[in-house]
């Protein structure tokens, strides 16, 4: 009976540290936020070549930098081709623990900075002293209330950030330049 009981407990360990060490697993140490602006590619459009709709007529820039000009405009309703993206997050959303979250070392009212959003519930976000990137940030509901549902919510965003979705496309004239995502129909056939 104690041998078992042992093994019972030993199991219980196991499996409680091992829920516990997979969230902890994709924190990278770090005591302060990112610097910003944080700057990536989203991971959806690597080289892809894709082809997407325009669905209002959209400026085209030399860059999505800064010191970007504009270099030209596509109309609305043209099909380009997705070269590369780039996610700029000039600041992060205020997310508040809502409940607390032993996966992440979080109680309620802790501070949660979320960073790119990556889709269905993917993001980069900085909590307690961890960078998680491209984690599962699904437990988080938005203001609207769209987001996490049900008792799996533990988070929700109090001050939306500033993030701007770019994209190098290639015109059928065979220019590249960069525009928004909101001028693109991102949708599966665009």
């Amino acid at each position: 009976m104690g041998d078992r009981c042992r093994k019972l407990g030993l199991v219980w360990l196991v499996l409680t540290f091992a829920s516990v060490g997979a969230a902890q697993e994709n924190c990278i140490t770090t005591a302060r936020p990112p610097k910003l602006p944080v700057i990536r590619a989203s991971g959806r459009y690597e080289a892809s070549g894709a082809l997407v709709r325009v669905t209002q007529t959209s400026g085209i820039a030399d860059s999505w930098k800064p010191t970007r000009r504009e270099i030209g405009s596509v109309p609305d309703g043209t099909m380009v081709e997705v070269l590369e993206d780039v996610i700029v997050v000039d600041s992060p959303d205020i997310v508040r623990v809502t409940v607390p979250m032993d996966g992440l070392n979080l109680k309620e009212g802790d501070t949660i900075l979320r960073y790119a959003h990556l889709g269905e519930g993917w993001a980069d976000f900085w909590a307690n002293g961890c960078w998680y990137k491209g984690a599962d940030a699904g437990f988080i509901t938005e203001p609207d209330g769209r987001g996490c549902g049900g008792s799996a919510c533990s988070a929700k965003v109090t001050k939306m950030g500033r993030q701007m979705w770019w994209f190098k496309v290639r015109l059928p004239n065979g220019k590249v330049g960069w525009t928004l995502s909101q001028a693109l129909d991102l949708s599966p056939g665009g």
